[in-house]
């Protein structure tokens, strides 16, 4: 007898939940934006002025780091394969690509075509294994 009316009392309360729902009912208000306008778009049509400066950033050398580590950081270019960028951008400072100083200051380009990035990734990959060396290298085994 006392299992039925348990029975009962849970029925009872499984139906008011299902017919009055579990939470509040939302509304949802329409989009109000206007619609863009057919004038609008023949008055933007004057050109923008293209910035000649090259967009990049800096990346300080820390104790550690290579130019494969640098490459796959987040904040650089997310992929190893693509140090060659960064030693093509830097051969003002870094002679050989294996040796890198701490404190450096390197330059990371951001405005990288899409055939340079596939070039240095494929230089990357044609690059021989790392043979350990104290002194820039007379000649690198690639042109970069």
């Amino acid at each position: 007898m006392k299992s039925s009316k348990v029975l009962l009392v849970l029925a009872a309360a499984l139906f008011v939940v299902f017919s009055i729902g579990c939470a509040a009912r939302q509304t949802v208000k329409p989009d109000v934006t206007p619609a863009p306008t057919l004038q609008a778009a023949v008055e933007d049509t004057t050109p923008v002025p293209v910035a000649t400066a090259v967009p990049g950033m800096k990346y300080v050398v820390k104790k550690g780091d290579t130019l494969w580590a640098v490459s796959s950081m987040n904040k650089i270019y997310q992929d190893p394969f693509q140090w060659p960028l960064l030693y093509k951008a830097n051969r003002d400072q870094v002679a050989d690509p294996d040796l890198i100083e701490v404190g450096q200051e390197l330059d990371v380009r951001k405005d990288i075509s899409s055939t340079e990035k596939e070039d240095a990734i494929q230089k990357a990959k044609d690059t021989p294994p790392y043979r350990a060396h104290t002194a820039p290298r007379k000649t690198l085994p690639l042109k970069y």
